[in-house]
């Protein structure tokens, strides 16, 4: 992808400064420059030196920062004292003061009787710090991220095959690649600049790229030389089909199935009932089809695979993940340039959720169950080990079907709006009407502010400093370009002042969180990581200004960061370093460590075989449609945009460029910005605000 630098400003010359940041919209990960001018943020451009996106910037990139200058922005913590009555505004001491009240009310009822749901737009610092309070503080397992609805299966999906999280592949991988897989990945629409990317890669390696996926896609219209437009719940059935014929036309690795892999033999057997005329009936696409993608597969050496919400958000999503996988380890098309396995991120700091230990995990990807790897956990944060309880993490479905028995009194929602996003919206309503409920958010318009008893306003993108890790483990440092409108604090301060309030320490008594700076956090954390899959121990900020970006694990070992995972065919499988023991991806059932050990793969991968099932509501006469999710480039609200008639009333003034529609409009890969022609801004680029912060 060639240098471009794509830019959207909302003045007339140049700006008083220009601050290093990064795109928080997609799991890209884009670097870009924020534009400040009298304090105020007055738009972006891309770094041409960046190494993820070269400069270049997707729409919503380019247009996010309008919703730093929202009307419905929250400037001041408000309280609600009783049920009924309306939120008032309040003090910060006298917010806090409610919130510690009843947070130690709850407790006294036990630790679980307290629940935190968080987000995937948060910073490593401030979801490391979150982590550390929860887990190390109150000690409690009821903490979850909104990851959880959007790409846990990621994290699942490698587990399974690799015994610990981690994407496999980078973008650079892609770069090298003569055939890109998509399973479920809308890639023109949800992440803009990677499919120029893929573009560019498919012209310059003379490539190929498969598209699976119902709908079809920009990304089908575009730029794919095979579609398996297959029916909706029947991604476990292809992936089986696709195995199927790479064993039977001896298209795959024996020395290195036999040297890097455990399940051959049952995988084998497994798919024996997947011949192709079978396969295409289940998944409703031409043999012809099938039959392609398995020998474009099974005979190109070079070859990526993407994977998102069309295989995530669906039936069996961990099992048809996991299968990806599989196919490389298969063909051996793993640790090396051009090929493996890239399990996407919808958010770009998902990633960073799953590393700190805010989600469904403990932080550096540690295993609740691996008595070793919790002292060693307990010692960093110098607990003492008998008195530390670390429990299995607890997702938010079972902590909203806990408050509903009364089991959890109080919760805490940090950058997410549970009240529209999770599924049932009515019996959501209804669990958390009951509950004594802190949001804390950016926009006091959020739907679940409606139901808040405390409400704490944050900052956002922009107004803050700290780190992202994009899907490919490229982190990110976004600097503060401006300060918060009115009180607004940072969600770090904020938990930090929380810990400090309830009083957590260590077991020499000095405070639990030690530092007050996402500087310190952010070393504190790299200790922390330190020998585990997402190793920052050599990270720093300078670095990541250095180099734009950089790439986790990076240590002794790779001291600039580390392309691809497992370069020396040594997975993170070992009994002792694994972050799970597994579990039966059709029942969910738990394997124990007595269940591991009698497999104990020693750095092997597992090769996960799955029989497909039908989903449990087919289509009928009564009932003969089957509704399925998908993304569209222009899908957030217009009413967060950032007005820039009254902008220019303010005394802002100038014009806008939309350097994304100038393109659009006849501008080549190399050339620089241009005014807008043809944009009709109200239809195509009006709905880019509200997003930018979570």
């Amino acid at each position: 992808m060639q240098p471009r630098i794509d830019s959207n400003l909302a003045i007339q010359g140049e700006p008083d400064e220009w601050v290093h940041s990064a795109c928080l919209l997609c799991s890209n990960g884009c670097g870009l420059d924020i534009a400040v001018k009298d304090g105020r943020i007055v738009g972006v451009r891309g770094q041409a030196s960046h190494p993820v996106n070269f400069g270049h910037l997707g729409p919503k990139g380019e247009h996010a920062w309008v919703a730093n200058h929202s009307k419905r922005r929250g400037t001041t913590p408000m309280i609600r004292r009783r049920k009924g009555e309306p939120l008032q505004p309040a003090s910060w001491a006298e917010a806090m003061d409610f919130f510690v009240e009843r947070f130690r009310d709850a407790w006294a009822q036990g630790h679980n009787n307290l629940a935190c749901y968080n987000s995937g737009q948060l910073t490593i610092e401030e979801l490391y710090t979150l982590g550390k309070l929860w887990r190390g503080g109150l000690q409690s397992a009821n903490i979850d991220g909104n990851t959880r609805l959007c790409t846990a299966t990621s994290a699942t999906g490698l587990m399974a095959n690799f015994g610990t999280d981690g994407p496999v592949a980078s973008y650079a991988d892609i770069d090298q690649a003569e055939l890109l897989c998509l399973y479920g990945h809308n890639v023109a629409e949800v992440q803009t600049v990677l499919w120029e990317r893929m573009l560019a890669s498919k012209q310059k390696n003379g490539g190929r790229i498969i598209v699976a996926d119902p709908r079809k896609s920009p990304t089908v219209r575009q730029g794919a030389d095979l579609h398996l437009q297959l029916a909706p719940g029947t991604n476990v059935a292809l992936m089986n089909g696709i195995i199927h014929l790479l064993i039977r036309k001896d298209w795959i690795d024996h020395d290195f199935i036999d040297e890097h892999t455990v399940g051959f033999a049952e995988m084998e057997a497994m798919v024996r009932d997947y011949p192709p005329e079978r396969v295409a009936k289940i998944c409703a696409i031409p043999q012809a089809d099938l039959e392609t993608a398995a020998e474009w597969i099974g005979t190109t050496e070079r070859f990526v695979s993407t994977v998102l919400q069309g295989f995530y958000q669906s039936v069996e999503a961990t099992a048809s993940s996991s299968l990806v996988n599989s196919v490389h380890l298969l063909r051996g098309a793993i640790g090396k340039p051009g090929a493996g396995p890239l399990l996407m991120a919808g958010q770009p700091s998902a990633m960073c959720n799953r590393e700190a230990g805010a989600g469904g995990s403990y932080p550096a990807y540690r295993n609740p169950h691996n008595e070793a790897q919790m002292r060693d956990l307990a010692a960093l944060w110098n607990l003492d080990y008998d008195h530390f309880r670390h429990e299995v993490p607890v997702d938010i479905m079972s902590m909203m079907e806990a408050a509903e028995r009364g089991e959890i009194e109080f919760m805490w929602v940090i950058g997410t709006n549970p009240l529209v996003s999770l599924p049932d919206q009515n019996r959501s309503e209804r669990i958390m009407r009951k509950l004594f409920m802190v949001v804390q958010d950016p926009f006091i318009d959020a739907e679940t502010v409606d139901l808040a008893d405390i409400y704490f306003p944050a900052a956002m993108w922009g107004e803050k400093t700290g780190c992202i890790t994009n899907a490919d483990r490229s982190v990110n440092l976004l600097l503060q370009a401006v300060e918060p409108p009115g009180e607004a604090r940072s969600d770090f301060d904020i938990v930090v002042e929380v810990a400090r309030r309830l009083g957590f320490t260590d077991r020499d008594g000095a405070p639990l969180i030690p530092f007050t700076d996402p500087r310190q956090a952010f070393e504190e954390w790299g200790k922390v990581s330190q020998g585990r899959p997402c190793d920052y121990s050599g990270m720093s900020y300078e670095l990541i200004l250095e180099m734009g970006a950089v790439r986790w694990p990076c240590n002794a070992q790779h001291p600039r960061g580390c392309e691809r995972l497992y370069e020396d065919l040594n997975f993170g499988t070992d009994i002792d370093y694994c972050e799970t023991y597994g579990h039966d991806l059709l029942s969910g059932a738990p394997r124990t460590r007595t269940d591991y050990e009698r497999i104990d793969p020693k750095g092997k991968a597992f090769l996960r075989p799955v029989q497909w099932r039908r989903q449990p509501n087919p289509v009928s006469e009564d009932y003969p449609f089957t509704l399925i999710t998908g993304r569209v480039v222009y899908h957030f609200r217009r009413d967060h945009l950032y007005d820039r008639q009254r902008e220019q009333a303010d005394g802002g003034g100038g014009s806008s460029r939309c350097s994304h529609h100038g393109q659009a409009a006849g501008r080549s890969a190399g050339q620089g910005p241009s005014a807008t022609r043809g944009c009709d801004r109200v239809r195509c680029c009006a709905a880019m605000g509200a997003g930018s912060a979570r």
